[in-house]
């Protein structure tokens, strides 16, 4: 029997097959495959059932294999020697940020951007809470984004701004809504799917951080039943997986498409001659602050690889 993990907490998962879901744990020699990554299952991933004719143990059977996925997001661990599949089979991802109450961070949303874009998924930033900006959502980066063409949508739930947009945003297939701890993801989803009740929590008022209020990822059915809302635990920090550092310029767009014109094809746009790179930020065709974004990322990945040996 095949069905779909929407939600997944403490090894255990529920898999919705057909109108029916049922509670179900890997088997044994299921989680001892040669690939990693395809050990334990994650929100979105199509799964192979076998159900028990009783529920025994608690569950209703055992999950003994993952399909092919077409694509999923990944995040390195704190000491970057271990990656972890987040979710899979998504049709796009939303970054929640809340621009105040924690603020903007534009520097995890461009970590976030270039994971997307190296595992090619669809990437949407949402401009949250801004009802609460004087400025309305609008800063010095914002134009930046706009030029790179990444859909971007400023929402309220308080003040109902967005939300129609959103919706149409989110009609069909698995979207997921991450960001940071209090940007405001589960009452996005809450006034998208109001069946889904998703706890939400409060910022800290003296930090200006948010408090984790979804412990689980799980995926959520639109009322007509023809999309998902995907939630994900909020990050303090979003880490991308390791990837060669000649590899980085593919997740920047601007920076991957002046590569064409550097003299060098392994150019890291760091020191080297003839750097079509750094001729477009000196002359201002790429922002300087994607530029460090970029840089940042690179010597990440340098220290990783170099740590290795």
């Amino acid at each position: 029997m095949k069905g779909l993990v929407i939600k997944t907490h403490n090894r255990f998962y529920e898999i919705k097959a057909g109108d029916e879901v049922f509670l179900c744990s890997p088997k044994g020699s299921f989680k001892r495959k040669a690939e990693p990554e395809y050990r334990l299952p994650v929100v979105g991933d199509q799964v192979d059932l076998e159900l028990l004719a009783k529920r025994q143990r608690g569950v209703d059977g055992y999950i003994v294999a993952i399909d092919y996925r077409r694509n999923r997001l990944k995040r390195a661990l704190v000491d970057k020697r271990k990656e972890r599949v987040m979710a899979a089979n998504l049709d796009r991802i939303l970054v929640v940020s809340a621009c105040v109450k924690p603020g903007v961070d534009w520097g995890f949303i461009d970590r976030y951007l270039l994971t997307c874009e190296l595992a090619d998924i669809p990437c949407s930033i949402l401009l949250n809470k801004v009802d609460l900006d004087p400025n309305h959502g609008e800063d010095n980066f914002i134009d930046i984004y706009r030029s790179l063409d990444y859909p971007m949508l400023k929402t309220s739930v308080k003040s109902a701004i967005g939300l129609d947009t959103l919706k149409a945003m989110t009609a069909d297939g698995i979207s997921l809504f991450t960001g940071a701890s209090g940007v405001g993801k589960s009452s996005l989803i809450n006034q998208l799917a109001p069946q889904a009740n998703l706890a939400t929590g409060e910022v800290d008022a003296r930090k200006g951080t948010g408090k984790h209020t979804t412990t689980f990822s799980a995926l959520v059915p639109m009322e007509h039943g023809q999309a998902w809302l995907a939630d994900s635990p909020g990050l303090r920090d979003f880490a991308p997986p390791p990837v060669e550092p000649d590899q980085v310029r593919f997740g920047y767009r601007e920076i991957a498409q002046a590569q064409k014109d550097c003299r060098f094809s392994t150019c890291l746009h760091n020191a080297e001659p003839g750097c079509a790179v750094r001729a477009a930020v000196s002359d201002g065709s790429i922002s300087n602050h994607r530029y460090r974004s970029y840089l940042a990322v690179v010597q990440e990945m340098r220290d990783y690889f170099q740590s290795r040996f």
